[in-house]
């Protein structure tokens, strides 16, 4: 994963989550989308405008220019859509995120909310792309999906490993916190015996001096 990836989408995930990939669509979708818009909305009417003069008779120039600046401009607006409809790997979970000029929505899936993950086809040229629709089904049988994810099976080996990864971090820090406890009873329990032991040395002695003291003809020497 390149650092533009890692500062950029960094906003998007909890502050306590470190960004292991971020997962894209396929550029073949941006770039089918870039190639039809230019065809039809750009070639095409700039190829009629110049060969009518009947259009350019009825259309001012700086009209049509406006045109293809707004043509561009959404062109640019695709691409940047395109980039930002992403799934975020963390150590903690998996970040979803769709977004859109004025709203960006994103919801965090943690690895303990996974039920499992697979990877659907569509076409069989998708096979040849490596571009297929990643998956993942939570365990309230609710769904994610990345359409068009590129390379899926190396991003859900990737979910995949970072999950086993995490669990046993949580498993060591688990194994930690009850070694941590077991030296904390046994030290508090020493404790406790020894008080026991000391107390019950006191309370021997004292008898030991309540008997001598009830003797006859014993001095008091205090």
């Amino acid at each position: 994963m390149n650092k533009f990836d890692t500062f950029f989408f960094k906003k998007y995930t909890p502050e306590w989550h470190d960004i292991i990939d971020v997962i894209h669509t396929h550029p073949v979708i941006i770039l089918k989308s870039i190639f039809f818009k230019m065809l039809l909305l750009v070639w095409v009417p700039v190829f009629i405008f110049y060969n009518s003069i009947l259009i350019q008779t009825v259309t001012p120039f700086v009209f049509f220019e406006i045109y293809l600046f707004i043509i561009y401009i959404n062109i640019i607006y695709d691409i940047f859509d395109w980039y930002n409809d992403v799934w975020i790997v963390t150590n903690h979970g998996v970040v979803w995120l769709e977004w859109s000029l004025f709203k960006s929505n994103s919801d965090t899936l943690s690895f303990d909310n996974i039920e499992w993950i697979w990877v659907e086809q569509d076409w069989v040229i998708d096979k040849t792309l490596w571009k297929w629709d990643l998956v993942i089904h939570k365990i309230w049988d609710d769904s994610f999906v990345l359409k068009d994810a590129i390379k899926p099976y190396k991003a859900l080996d990737l979910i995949e490993a970072t999950s086993e990864m995490q669990e046993d971090l949580d498993n060591m820090e688990s194994d930690k916190f009850d070694m941590i406890m077991d030296a904390l009873g046994w030290v508090v329990w020493n404790y406790l015996e020894k008080s026991k032991s000391e107390n019950s040395r006191e309370q021997i002695i004292h008898e030991r001096i309540r008997k001598i003291e009830n003797k006859e003809n014993t001095i008091d020497l205090r």
